[in-house]
């Protein structure tokens, strides 16, 4: 369906987030034809100042239907409000509709009713396609702080080691190679606790999701939204309520716009001149490891290999024994980076004019395949992410 503005578009999906929330609670399962409202968080390349115009010129490029070899039939259609678009596409032999929101020139809002296959296909050849946009990644950190934005109803821990084999994992002193698990109800903070616990699995023990009751009254009794948040920016909706889903959605992107503001602003270096004298600011972020880095060869060449989930391409330099050093492209935008590397930290050098989502992926993704319990912190030690 082709929209005219955001309150057409809230009215949509809420009448599906309510058919399919009552559906799963008469049934515990959905209709044959029926998939459930989806918002996908997505950075464009673009400043928060940018011209409406240079949105919708950049969305126009990156739905362009040559992109995908899948898809046909894609149209875009303009609503009457600044801002708002309809996607029309076919994936196979599904029809797609999107409704992208680039209120925000950088932070943008993708939200559809298509299944989750066609969709998160069609994301991630969105990302793959070009430097313009990327996921806006969600470190477990801040996920448990959503997860206390509302009733914590369940979680998703997601780790796999294999991503980064830089160990014998058939060795009799290997670490854990790969940890999955799902639970949904009220004993959720509970196993999580006990999973951290010294003599379980602290290092593997990685949010990947929370699903969170939300009520944007605040409520019990009020209309709520019942959200999956995961990991890599896709939230998952159902409930009675479009605006306490897109006010949570919002609470989250909010959290994560900070944490890139602060990196771009107070770490990214940058020569500064005053009263005639150059001088250097900003300061690198050094990723803390708890455990110490097996094998670094190993461990650089999976880093800066340019796949996914780390987008980084380099060659790693071995300095000394115990200490490489890294000239690295980020695949988001192009620009360089700089990493110090030794067997229990990454020091990250994010030039000025990078994009802060360079270090945050990096960090969101160590948590998934390497050391949940890896830290961000300043050269005083300080924590450089304050979700």
């Amino acid at each position: 369906m082709i929209i005219k503005d955001r309150q057409q578009m809230a009215q949509l999906l809420n009448e599906r987030m309510t058919r399919t929330y009552t559906t799963l609670s008469e049934r515990q399962e959905l209709e044959p034809d029926t998939s459930l409202v989806k918002t996908y968080l997505l950075e464009a390349h673009l400043p928060e100042s940018a011209d409406p115009a240079e949105s919708l010129t950049l969305a126009q490029v990156a739905f362009a239907k040559e992109r995908f070899t899948r898809v046909s039939q894609t149209e875009i259609h303009r609503a009457d409000e600044p801002g708002l678009l309809s996607v029309e596409t076919r994936v196979r032999n599904e029809r797609v509709v999107m409704y992208l929101d680039f209120t925000n020139p950088r932070y943008w809002l993708l939200h559809s009713m298509g299944s989750s296959n066609a969709m998160d296909w069609l994301i991630d050849r969105l990302v793959r396609a070009g430097p313009e946009l990327d996921r806006a990644w969600i470190p477990a950190d801040l996920l448990e702080r959503i997860s206390c934005m509302g009733s914590f109803r369940g979680l998703s821990l997601d780790y796999d080691r294999r991503v980064v084999p830089d160990v014998d994992f058939q060795s009799p002193e290997a670490p854990v190679e790969f940890l999955k698990m799902q639970l949904w109800g009220n004993k959720a903070a509970d196993i999580l606790r006990i999973l951290r616990e010294q003599d379980a699995f602290p290092h593997e023990t990685t949010l990947a999701k929370v699903k969170v009751k939300f009520w944007l009254s605040g409520d019990v009794d009020g209309e709520f939204s019942l959200d999956d948040i995961k990991y890599d920016g896709k939230v998952t909706a159902r409930g009675t309520s479009f605006q306490s889903h897109i006010a949570l959605v919002s609470h989250v992107y909010d959290a994560y716009a900070k944490q890139i503001t602060k990196l771009e602003e107070g770490y990214a270096l940058r020569a500064c001149e005053s009263e005639g004298r150059l001088s250097l600011q900003g300061a690198p972020v050094n990723l803390l490891l708890d455990r110490p880095i097996s094998n670094l060869e190993v461990f650089c060449e999976s880093i800066f290999s340019s796949g996914e989930p780390f987008r980084l391409w380099g060659v790693p330099t071995r300095v000394a024994e115990d200490f490489y050093r890294v000239q690295a492209l980020d695949l988001h935008m192009g620009t360089p980076l700089q990493f110090e590397i030794g067997p229990q930290f990454l020091r990250v050098y994010l030039p000025g004019g990078s994009c802060g989502n360079s270090v945050v992926r990096l960090y969101t993704n160590l948590q998934h395949h390497y050391d949940s319990l890896i830290r961000a912190e300043d050269g005083d030690g300080g924590r450089v992410f304050e979700f």
